[in-house]
């Protein structure tokens, strides 16, 4: 637990999915008609930009025409962007790396290059906004499916995940409902297995769960009593992620956000959750640029399953992709444990 400083394009199937219209500002706006920001006309209804190299500096914003590479950025409402603030670290509880406590950096923090000493969640804001980016974008054209994070730290991602689905329905009148599955090892890894940062890096599941509840995640929608369903699967991805081919309750994934670091963890996230997530549902990786064991498997998964989604770069550690072509696994291309499941 921990103390909070404050609270503030090629498409296979054509028929099924059209990728044009899936971002389309015009024809599908988010909720309702989005208004030109003349003041931010970068943020107008645009495509979240994308990462080129490992600099920062290094960006392209897509333009709607590519639709392979584009998730729309629309403004959040107030609550949402001071939860976002909140869940990444505010700037007045500076920064850390490591044992290392620094001054607060807002760009090493937007792109998820530091540890907040009392945020709720490591992305940053680029990851942050791609991923509320996502799920807006799975609501807007009703892509079936639950939203699963494999990987969730103190839960902030997914405490954000939450807030956006209460709002779609409270205040736009959503008629969708999708249950949160929020997977991480929490207590099955000791606490001294994280050496000299365990104080910093250790979280149960009872912790995250409190702060779900600290931020009034769990709370009716508008008197509805329709409340977000978040489902804690505790336990390493070896032992619980095989049970969401199975689990009846997960018919499809509309978004899929996995930070597992390991070529098994993703191999097992890939084998196992691949096959259910929808046409047009949205994968994210969290560390397959900067983890070399990542990019490997998410490789040797595309070559041996014959898939011909590309990787769009997030920042110097992510990478997403829209799933555009229903596949069968082949389960025998599943490669012997390479690292953690050993």
């Amino acid at each position: 637990a921990f103390c909070i400083g404050a609270l503030a394009s090629f498409v296979l199937i054509t028929d099924i999915i059209n990728l044009t219209a899936l971002i389309s500002v015009d024809s599908n706006p988010l909720y309702g008609p989005q208004k030109k920001d003349e003041k931010n006309p970068e943020h107008s209804g645009t495509c979240l930009s994308l990462q080129v190299s490992d600099s920062v500096d290094d960006r392209v914003t897509p333009g709607s025409d590519e639709a392979r590479k584009c998730l729309l950025y629309t403004r959040p409402t107030p609550y949402i962007d001071l939860l976002m603030k909140v869940a990444v670290g505010l700037p007045n509880q500076g920064s850390r790396t490591g044992s290392k406590t620094k001054v607060f950096n807002p760009v090493t923090r937007y792109y998820g290059n530091d540890w907040p000493p009392f945020g709720y969640t490591m992305i940053g804001n680029a990851r942050l906004e791609n991923f509320r980016a996502a799920i807006e974008e799975v609501n807007r054209n009703k892509i079936p499916g639950v939203i699963i994070e494999m990987g969730v730290w103190r839960g902030g991602a997914m405490i954000m995940a939450a807030a956006v689905m209460n709002e779609y329905k409270s205040l736009y009148g959503g008629t969708m409902g999708r249950d949160l599955y929020v997977l991480d090892a929490f207590e099955e890894i000791t606490k001294n297995q994280y050496g000299a940062n365990s104080d910093f890096l250790f979280n149960t599941e009872q912790d995250v769960r409190n702060n779900f509840e600290l931020l009034d995640i769990f709370r009716d929608n508008e008197g509805s009593n329709e409340r977000v369903a978040v489902h804690f699967r505790k336990g390493l991805f070896q032992s619980t992620v095989p049970a969401l081919a199975t689990d009846s309750n997960i018919e499809n994934i509309a978004v899929f956000r996995v930070d597992g670091n390991f070529y098994d963890s993703y191999q097992d996230a890939l084998y196992y959750g691949y096959e259910k997530i929808s046409i047009g549902g949205i994968i994210i990786f969290d560390d397959v640029m900067s983890h070399p064991a990542v990019m490997r498997c998410w490789n040797d998964f595309k070559k041996d399953q014959g898939l011909t989604e590309d990787l769009n770069r997030i920042d110097r550690h992510s990478a997403w992709f829209r799933k555009e072509a229903e596949v069968v696994l082949d389960m025998a291309k599943i490669r012997p444990p390479q690292d953690i499941n050993k």
